[in-house]
């Protein structure tokens, strides 16, 4: 089983070199890594009927790949080491006692909303996505996805009302 998994691991990291883009260079030791944990869960399930073609190896790091690059783009990542963007428009600098201040509106008007668009927004703020939010309050994801909408648009309105705008 060693020897397999690591001339598995051996296609899976020239594939990836192959596909991967140059901005996600740092992250392909762990593209290899997830792909290599996908095809090896479905081998010991038994799917695929323990074929492993080039074909779908090379197929199992694109999709590996793909899922990194839309990881990314939902977390909105930045490596540590990378050059900050200076055509960004900086938020205005607020005092600690501003910062506070708003902090207190921003709970106050969270206690306002509806208690299911509380928790939904409140798991938004947490950095829950929708299907997240949805399996950990037992509801459906649309559902999920419409509280959020509907309380994060109840909750702008509110800040808004007390003068606390973006």
């Amino acid at each position: 089983m060693f020897d397999d998994a690591t001339r598995l691991r051996e296609v899976l990291v020239r594939a990836v070199a192959r596909v991967c883009p140059p901005h996600l260079a740092a992250q392909r030791d762990d593209i290899v890594q997830n792909a290599l944990m996908r095809v090896l869960e479905i081998t010991r399930r038994g799917e695929q009927n323990a074929v492993r073609t080039s074909s779908y190896l090379w197929q199992a790091a694109y999709t590996a790949t793909i899922d990194e690059i839309r990881r990314l783009s939902r977390r909105k990542e930045v490596a540590l080491d990378a050059q900050p963007d200076r055509t960004a428009i900086e938020a205005p600098r607020h005092d600690e006692e501003q910062r506070h201040q708003i902090g207190l509106e921003i709970r106050d008007c969270l206690g306002r909303l509806a208690p299911p668009r509380r928790r939904a927004v409140g798991l938004y703020l947490l950095g829950f996505q929708a299907e997240e939010s949805a399996r950990v309050l037992g509801s459906k994801v649309k559902h999920m996805q419409n509280l959020t909408y509907r309380g994060l648009a109840d909750l702008r309105r509110c800040l808004e009302s007390k003068g606390i705008r973006p």
